[in-house]
Formats: structure tokens, C-alpha cells, sequence
């Protein structure tokens, strides 16, 4: 997000979920159940009840999607924006949660690796049957 677009929104008032959601790209219902899971707090309510939210909510809804692509556990991700908000740093941590992530992204990636080398071989070593129907298959 631009600078100038951040300083726009900070000078907004507190903005309904719904205004969240259209500005965000992320919808109602993932909204409140971030905030069911207490990973969003909204800064008020309104006169009819509705759930008030200040500009921060887009940085945390960012960091979310960032950590939710890194396959983190949602308890993990509310430590993280509880760290954040408290000012506690956690870089330790987080940084031994990323790297756990990335090496089992590297073994996902070896075995696809495996499995394609093995694919590849098999379509290499494929012998045509000639244009033949499978058996039960002739009339298709």
C-alpha cells in the first residue's frame, strides 16, 4: 500500500467491516472469524452494534496473509500480532517458526522433485500398444 493511501486511511474515521472488507479484499465472514479468534480487535462499535475498525486493521490483515501463506498455525499468528501490538519483540521465535516452515517446504519441494523424475520415467519407458482399445473398451 502507498504512503499516501496509509495517510488517507489513518485520517479516516473507524470504518465498518463490510468498508473493511471492499478495501481490503479480504471477505465479512474471514473478518469476523479473525476477530472470533482474536487475531483482530475492532477499535469500537457502532450505535447499531456494528464492529468499528481504525486503519491498523489493514497492516494486521497484510501481516496475516502473509503468515497464513506460510502455512502458520493460527495460535501463532496471534502471538505474533499480540507481540506486535504490545511492542515485545519476538524475532526469535518467529524467525525458528520460518525456518521450520522453509524446511519443510524444501522436503515438499524434494519429494515433487522424486515424484516427477519417477513420472518422467515412466512416460520415457512407455511402449505403445499400437492404437489398440483397452479390453471393454472397444465401441467408445
Amino acid at each position: 500500500m502507498a504512503a499516501r493511501q496509509q495517510e488517507e486511511l489513518l485520517a479516516q474515521e473507524p470504518q465498518k467491516i463490510g468498508a473493511v472488507a471492499a478495501q481490503s479484499g479480504v471477505s465479512v465472514k474471514t473478518i469476523r472469524f479473525y476477530c472470533d479468534q482474536g487475531l483482530l480487535r475492532p477499535s469500537g462499535r457502532s450505535e447499531g452494534h456494528y464492529r468499528l475498525f481504525d486503519a491498523s486493521v489493514y497492516g494486521e490483515l497484510a501481516l496475516i496473509r502473509t503468515l497464513r501463506g506460510l502455512e502458520l498455525p493460527l495460535p501463532t499468528i496471534k502471538a505474533v500480532l499480540e507481540a506486535r501490538r504490545s511492542g515485545v519483540c519476538t524475532c526469535d521465535q518467529l524467525q525458528t517458526t520460518i525456518r521450520a516452515k522453509a524446511g519443510e517446504i524444501e522436503q515438499r519441494i524434494a519429494d515433487l522433485q522424486s515424484l516427477q523424475n519417477e513420472l518422467n520415467g515412466l512416460l520415457n519407458s512407455w511402449e505403445r500398444c499400437g492404437g489398440r482399445p483397452a479390453p471393454g473398451n472397444e465401441g467408445t
